[in-house]
């Protein structure tokens, strides 16, 4: 989702009479709130008043987290059943990565405030 992002703040910036700016705020709104009422967290680590605070790192027998993590995401349960679940050892959704999610993250936030506010 955030890589999908990313992709149409680049067709946007390229064609911004044909590519709206909505498909990579909406990305960054399902990042930030996550894919339902139920699951309403963010996703980097110690982010806002719900994140995900549980992740598969090298403390994760603490049921602890880095703050400023940023796991991997929602894992697809077949049969396509989207689920974030707070256990520390299922490294599929809950683990810290770097170069893909906490990198395209920061990206989309940074674009979403560059379209709001054009900076």
């Amino acid at each position: 989702m955030q890589r999908f992002g990313v992709e149409q703040d680049f067709l946007h910036r390229v064609f911004p009479e044909v590519v709206s700016a909505d498909y990579m705020l909406n990305a960054l709104n399902f990042c930030s709130r996550g894919a339902s009422r139920r699951e309403h967290r963010l996703v980097a680590s110690g982010v806002g008043a719900r994140s995900m605070t549980i992740g598969y790192g090298f403390n994760r027998a603490d049921w602890s987290y880095i703050p400023g993590g940023v796991p991997s995401g929602t894992g697809l349960i077949r049969p396509d059943f989207p689920e974030l679940k707070d256990f520390p050892y299922l490294w599929q959704q809950g683990e810290y990565v770097l170069g893909g999610g906490s990198s395209t993250y920061m990206f989309l936030v940074l674009a979403a405030d560059h379209v709001l506010n054009g900076k």
